[in-house]
């Protein structure tokens, strides 16, 4: 019986090294992908103004939303894990919004790779996921311009491989002056978490 019931725990521990020996590789560190919710964080980190490209390859400035309260989140288009999460739980967030509210929100999504990232790239990447353009901008840029932003929000990008980019899973949010206030880190930030810091800000004089 000994014999037996050691030789079925041989053969489950065997089955489940070779089951995670079989996963795909993925972009981002395993650790923040087994997170229920995204660690949040109260900041008070002033964003200097940046100028970057967007989905429609018109110029983009940050200065262009001062006096809106500002969700941005980093993500690239081939990301086979986390970023997909990201933009899914940015989406919620547009959705959860009220009329009057979208008025005075706006959301970024700032890509980590510039090299396939262009604007039609995000524009078609933002239509899969039914982002509304009327206040959701994708955005891309030269290197220089973007490792400024990074930099500047305290994201790290390394990138792998063509197409597989290991970067800091950063949603950001900033208030009506341009200071970040919250950060959330991890997989998938709680949208209705997100929504109540947004009605804060919005009502903060």
């Amino acid at each position: 019986m000994i014999g037996r019931e050691l030789t079925r725990l041989l053969v489950r521990a065997l089955v489940a090294v070779v089951i995670v020996c079989q996963r795909p590789a993925l972009s981002h560190d395993q650790g923040s992908l087994i997170e229920k919710g995204a660690p949040r964080r109260q900041m008070y980190l002033r964003i200097d103004d940046f100028s970057l490209t967007d989905h429609l390859g018109n110029a983009f400035s940050f200065r262009t939303l001062r006096e809106k309260v500002v969700l941005a989140g980093f993500i690239y288009t081939t990301c086979p894990d986390v970023c997909p999460l990201i933009t899914a739980s940015m989406r919620l967030v547009q959705e959860g919004l009220r009329p009057d509210e979208r008025k005075s929100v706006h959301l970024l999504s700032i890509t980590t790779d510039p090299e396939i990232d262009t604007p039609e790239v995000l524009k078609s990447y933002a239509q899969r996921y039914k982002a509304d353009f009327s206040n959701w901008s994708f955005l891309t840029g030269d290197l220089p311009s973007l490792s400024g932003v990074w930099k500047a929000f305290g994201v790290k990008v390394q990138r792998k491989a063509r197409g597989l980019v290991s970067h800091t899973t950063l949603t950001a949010l900033i208030d009506k002056q341009g200071v970040m206030r919250f950060a959330y880190y991890g997989t998938s930030p709680d949208s209705k978490m997100i929504l109540r810091d947004i009605r804060g800000l919005l009502s903060a004089r």
